[in-house]
């Protein structure tokens, strides 16, 4: 299937996309990706983590589909990024922890701090605690690793 972006957009709730379909779509987005994209992301990243959840590995359409949705800032995509970074084992350890910090470290933290509610965030706080602890990451370090990632994917 060759993917017709703007079609997508407009319909990807009613649009079957395999394995293929998807990775089409999100390299399409790298080089594509408007400000409203967000939800058509939201959607790709879920529909990655759900194959993850059943397989072995990390295959780089999971990481290009968080870094795609950490890219739009938004600080409550932190949900969706660490569902994805919690799908299996693998991708635990192969998605980049730095992906968690959509809307910079205070921005995203503060976020998941008001989330009482959340039954997720005791043991988000805590990997993102640990994490900044041990990297001694700041915003600009973050930017650069997503400027680092973005451009694996661009050449």
């Amino acid at each position: 299937m060759s993917i017709d972006l703007d079609q997508l957009r407009n319909d990807f709730t009613n649009t079957p996309l395999d394995e293929a379909d998807r990775e089409e779509a999100l390299h399409l987005l790298l080089r594509e990706r408007r400000d409203g994209d967000a939800d058509l992301l939201r959607h790709l990243l879920a529909e990655e983590t759900a194959a993850h959840q059943e397989g072995w590995g990390v295959r780089e359409t999971l990481v290009l589909a968080a870094l795609l949705l950490a890219e739009c800032g938004r600080e409550d995509d932190v949900w969706a990024l660490w569902e994805a970074k919690n799908a299996s084992f693998d991708t635990m350890a192969g998605l980049d922890g730095f992906l968690l910090f959509p809307a910079g470290i205070a921005g995203t933290t503060a976020h998941v701090i008001t989330n009482e509610q959340h039954p997720e965030r005791g043991e988000l706080m805590t990997y993102m605690s640990e994490y900044l602890e041990y990297d001694k990451l700041t915003d600009e370090d973050i930017r650069e690793h997503v400027a680092g990632l973005r451009s694996h994917f661009e050449n």
